[in-house]
């Protein structure tokens, strides 16, 4: 039983109105359940309320014009402009659209016969449709998760419930300059030649000019309207709200008509105008347009259809258009390609196996490209080694055969090759990449294939980075495919790094479900990334210390087993405001490293209070309106979002980033993991030994150690007074830092010195292994080094009543 006031779950919002915005969010979700219902009873109620929806929604539109609906949907549930737009508030539904625009083709004509689709008026539907929508959105959540809820089929069918409404309802999950790179990378005609005309009989430039003159004529169109709109309300205005012209009215009443009320015939446009607008072939363009729409076909049962797409089987996965018998197309919610042009492209060109085999190549070398040129931004320098061949142990070798005195390598071990591995400082980062796509099937919501299809990309690129990473922790280095050994005695830390090419959404961050599934079969974890999440981390990271704690905090099992977010950036965005943090178990902390103070109950509760299971809401609106400016989307300047730390500490990180002074990236790292509160204590330290530098003229040291998750690792200032030559100050804060981290066992030690200006003079960093060392004990006693034993005592009752006078009858004597 959680103790009183320990919660045994939390949730994590950016602000205020985030959280309020998510609570009105679940509000609407369950409002349709009945006193004393639980969830899943109600979720068993999914079918009636699905159909009870339908209905009414089937019942408001007989008479209506399908893209007239379609577009009064569209107004209502995607935001035309983006300045000021906030994810975490909005209530709009893109997969609104879709639900309705389903419901509208399984009637089977655009107008139903013999109706006046002027007569009624459905713009005033519009409202209860987002509210049915929503309702049947959210009971398609409940029923996937109710089969979920005791592994029906098997251990991931709840995280193949979340993503498959992640699939549903999140539209554009991937930022558009990132998105259309990757693609251009791929499918552009300079790299990959007339693969793409040759299979869907157009090029990606083609794709992208029609997608483009889409969005032109779209506007054009829109922006018609409202101006000739504004200029008869400001001719009638000006005019002292004279009588205008009848002509003059019937125009604005025409705007008004194609803005607000019968949309669809200003919305809509046919290839002709698409190929005039971007000067593209006819043919071509008819060959874009049919590949990314869906028409209207015979009449259907609409509630089939809708509890398919609810259960993950969507006709627009892969489309945004819907087409009418006479060549009229109108778009949904989202420009044609949007999350899926490699999908269209990966299932057509498959069918011919010569030509998937060069695109499988491209998109090989892409991939591992791409992931190593934002991991190089990240990290600061390049790429030690690209494609590294080395040795493996055979199947029953143990690793330990492999080390740097191995004969007869080949004997057994086989030859195996590393997409990247980067050494920086004293830190290996082992990489692999998968370019493999999560099937249709599995997006779809099949269990068992999506197993399959995480095992092929995830699982294998965690097994693939954690066995290179296994040899060096072990052995100290490799063997490469020279037969030559390779030593990285040097290496201090390792992490690893797995890179997919598709968007992974929950997929990546869901690590207890990877790892129950046996998916990850390691108690060691790399991070687990989309190649365009890597991409926006590369973007938003000033410092490569700030992507190793990243990495650190996201890799570690007390961070990926507590948190839980449905996309990566809101962790990333978490992690930059400081929160993404668990304690370490100061039990554990206390006994494993030498001179820590024993927990107090204090420290227990805090401990068990971080240690709980978090949902992680929206925190990309910052994010979002950084790269929104940056596109050009959104009119609104916002600043760059940043890596939350005490000013004068960064300085001191940046001092050793430039230049790359000795412990600047792991030891950097420490530092900026610090809380708010030991962070200022390590400022105020060296202030403090600057201070009293000046006062006396003698030299002064501060000592901080801060024993963690990722070892122990201690901090030594000093002071150099003006009348001491910086050698001699150097070396002897060199001594002190050196024999108490021997003392204490530290595993690293960071040794600054100051002059009395504040001015750094020098720096030493040691990481040499704790080790026994008789010379070093002998000099601690010399110098008179607290002992170990007493460092980490408590402090005794007495000692805590410096203000309490022992003799309250004899008066404090003044200094």
């Amino acid at each position: 039983m959680a103790s009183k006031g320990i919660p045994s779950a939390r949730v994590i919002s950016a602000d205020d109105e985030g959280i309020e915005a998510a609570f009105r969010s679940m509000a609407s979700a369950i409002a349709g359940l009945r006193q004393g219902e639980t969830l899943l009873e109600f979720a068993a109620r999914g079918p009636q309320v699905i159909q009870e929806n339908v209905a009414a929604i089937s019942e408001a539109l007989e008479q209506a014009d399908a893209f007239d609906v379609i577009e009064l949907m569209r107004l209502r549930e995607t935001p035309l402009v983006l300045d000021g737009y906030r994810e975490s508030l909005a209530d709009q539904r893109p997969a609104a659209v879709e639900l309705v625009a389903l419901i509208l083709l399984a009637r089977g004509e655009r107008t139903p016969e013999g109706a006046d689709t002027r007569k009624g008026n459905p713009a005033a539907e519009i409202p209860d449709l987002h509210d049915r929508c929503g309702a049947m959105l959210s009971m398609g959540q409940f029923m996937l998760l109710s089969d979920g809820r005791d592994d029906k089929y098997g251990p991931l069918t709840t995280l193949a419930a979340t993503y498959v409404g992640h699939d549903v309802n999140v539209k554009f999950k991937q930022y558009a300059h990132v998105h259309d790179g990757m693609n251009e990378a791929l499918f552009g005609t300079e790299h990959i030649g007339d693969l793409l005309l040759g299979s869907l009989g157009f090029s990606y430039e083609d794709f992208v000019a029609v997608r483009t003159a889409i969005r032109e004529v779209y506007l054009d169109r829109f922006f018609a309207a409202r101006d000739t709109l504004g200029e008869i309300a400001q001719e009638w205005s000006d005019s002292g709200r004279a009588e205008q012209p009848e002509d003059r009215i019937e125009q604005g009443r025409a705007a008004v008509h194609d803005l607000m009320f019968f949309p669809g015939k200003r919305a809509s446009f046919t290839a002709s105008d698409i190929a005039a607008a971007c000067n593209l072939g006819l043919a071509h363009v008819e060959q874009v347009l049919q590949r990314f729409s869906v028409p209207f076909g015979a009449p259907s049962d609409p509630v089939a259809i809708v509890e398919s797409y609810l259960a993950g089987n969507s006709p627009f996965r892969n489309a945004a258009l819907v087409v009418d018998g006479e060549g009229n197309y109108i778009s949904l919610n989202v420009p044609i390609g949007t999350d899926c042009f490699r999908q269209v492209v990966e299932a057509t060109v498959k069918a011919d196996a010569a030509k998937w085999k060069r695109y499988e190549k491209r998109r090989v070398a892409v991939s591992e490209q791409l992931a190593v040129e934002h991991l190089e931004t990240l990290l600061g320098t390049s790429a030690t080694y690209v494609n590294l061949k080395y040795f493996r142990p055979n199947p029953g070798i143990d690793v330990t055969q492999l080390g740097a005195d191995a004969v007869k390598i080949t004997s057994i071990a086989e030859q195996t090759e590393a997409d990247a591995l980067f050494l920086v400082e004293d830190v290996a980062v082992c990489v692999e990449v998968k370019g493999r796509s999560v099937s249709h099937r599995a997006r779809g919501g099949h269990v068992q294939r999506l197993a399959g299809d995480l095992r092929a990309t995830v699982g294998e690129a965690t097994e693939q980075a954690l066995r290179l990473e296994r040899l060096i922790r072990t052995n100290g280095g490799l063997w490469d495919e020279n037969q030559q050994w390779l030593d990285l005695t040097s290496i201090r830390e390792l992490r690893s790094v797995a890179v997919c090419l598709d968007d992974m959404g929950p997929l990546a961050t869901a690590l207890d479900e990877l790892v129950r599934a046996g998916v990850v079969k390691s108690d060691r974890f790399p991070w687990i990334v989309s190649l365009h999440d890597l991409a926006i981390v590369a973007e938003v990271v000033d410092r490569p210390a700030e992507f190793l704690l990243y990495l650190r905090r996201r890799t570690e099992s007390e961070v990926s087993l507590n948190f839980a977010a449905i996309d990566e950036l809101d962790l990333f965005m978490l992690f930059l405001s400081g929160q993404l943090y668990v304690e370490p178990d100061p039990d554990r902390v206390s006994e494993e490293f030498l001179g820590v103070r024993r927990p107090t109950a204090k420290d227990r509760r805090r401990y068990r209070g971080q240690s709980v299971p978090t949902r992680v809401m929206t925190h990309t609106d910052p994010l979002d309106a950084w790269v929104y400016f940056r596109e050009g989307s959104s009119q609104e300047e916002a600043p760059k979002p940043e890596f939350s730390s005490h000013p004068a500490l960064l300085g001191l990180v940046d001092f050793l980033q430039d230049g790359r002074k000795p412990g600047w990236f792991r030891f950097s790292s420490d530092l900026l993991n610090l809380a708010d509160e030991a962070q200022e204590d390590v400022v105020r330290g060296i202030d403090n030994v600057i201070e009293a530098t000046k006062k006396d003229g003698q030299p002064h040291t501060s000592f901080v150690a801060f024993a963690g998750a990722w070892g122990y690792p201690t901090l030594f200032v000093g002071s150099q007074p003006a009348k001491m030559p910086r050698a001699l100050a150097s070396h002897q804060l060199a001594t002190y830092g050196i024999t108490k981290k021997h003392q204490i066992q530290s595993d690293r030690a960071l040794m600054v010195l100051v002059d009395e200006r504040g001015a750094i003079r020098s720096v030493r960093y040691d990481n040499r292994r704790p080790a026994v060392d008789a010379e070093l004990d002998q000099l601690a006693t010399e110098m008179g080094l607290i002992p170990v034993e007493v460092m980490g005592r408590p402090v005794p009752p007495s000692a805590r009543r410096a203000t309490k006078r022992l003799n309250p009858g004899k008066k404090k004597r003044k200094r």
